[in-house]
């Protein structure tokens, strides 16, 4: 029987289906250890114009990070929705993310097999008491698609370690480049378009993504001044968005929390 792999943290199910995957080549490992042993709780990432941190950082340049040092790494190769169906038969334990009823955005998958319906390991929050396991006919599977799909596969790979000192320095600067995007949008009135659109853009991965990284190091202290923030800024979301975001969130706070986060992400890179 294949042993069951949880989501510990928010959004964490890539994690959780990779180490599904990894738990059947005998590496026995959770999302919690994956993302602490890769350093994404002391990473922030830019794509775009948008500011990514802890879960958001997927795909094969974060997994890699866990991975590559055990001669490992992700293989990702795209797949028509069309062509799917019949890749997936000969690609069991390869992850995916599918658009599930009860899931915003997408959820991480593992194919497990083909038995005349698509069998997939669905990745849930332990103790939530939600089925680990999902079946999809060829229609089910489609409407899940996007009109091209991601698959990634867990292959050997040269060892390799990363350079944490680098990773922190780049790190470093999207930090103060999204603290500068976040000042920036506080400091002006917007439409609640905008400040929709701004929440995962700019917004997600310091009052967020990045608490839940603070709290699974152990920084508690640092996580609830972060939190503190976040409630207003929650509050200001869910009211009538009028005025200035800078009129209820105090910047001055933001800003120092922010100079603490990267203290932490500067230590880091130094190990």
């Amino acid at each position: 029987m294949k042993q069951v792999k949880y989501m510990h943290f928010n959004s964490a199910c890539s994690f959780a289906a990779l180490a599904f995957i990894l738990a059947g080549k005998g590496i026995m490992t959770e999302d919690t250890e994956i993302v602490g042993e890769a350093g994404l709780p002391w990473i922030f990432a830019r794509e775009g114009d948008s500011f990514l941190a802890g879960p958001m950082l997927q795909g094969k340049k974060w997994y890699d990070l866990y991975l590559n040092p055990r001669g490992l790494c992700i293989r990702e190769e795209p797949v028509e929705r069309e062509k799917l169906p019949e890749y997936l038969k000969t690609h069991e334990g390869s992850m995916l993310g599918l658009r599930l009823p009860g899931h915003p955005g997408k959820h991480a998958v593992v194919m497990e097999e083909y038995d005349g319906a698509w069998r997939f390991f669905n990745p849930p929050r332990e103790g939530s008491g939600l089925e680990t396991e999902i079946r999809l006919d060829r229609e089910g599977l489609m409407l899940a698609a996007d009109p091209v799909t991601t698959v990634g596969t867990v292959a050997e790979h040269d060892r390799v370690i990363p350079d944490q000192r680098k990773l922190a320095e780049e790190s470093l600067a999207v930090l103060e480049d999204n603290y500068r995007a976040i000042e920036v949008f506080c400091s002006e009135t917007h439409s609640r378009e905008e400040y929709d659109k701004a929440m995962d853009r700019i917004f997600r991965p310091l009052l967020l993504d990045g608490i839940t990284m603070l709290e699974l190091i152990g920084e508690t202290e640092l996580a609830d001044g972060f939190r503190k923030e976040q409630k207003t800024f929650l509050a200001f979301m869910k009211g009538d968005r009028s005025g200035r975001l800078s009129d209820a969130i105090s910047l001055k706070n933001l800003k120092q929390l922010k100079e603490k986060y990267g203290i932490l992400i500067r230590q880091h890179g130094e190990h």
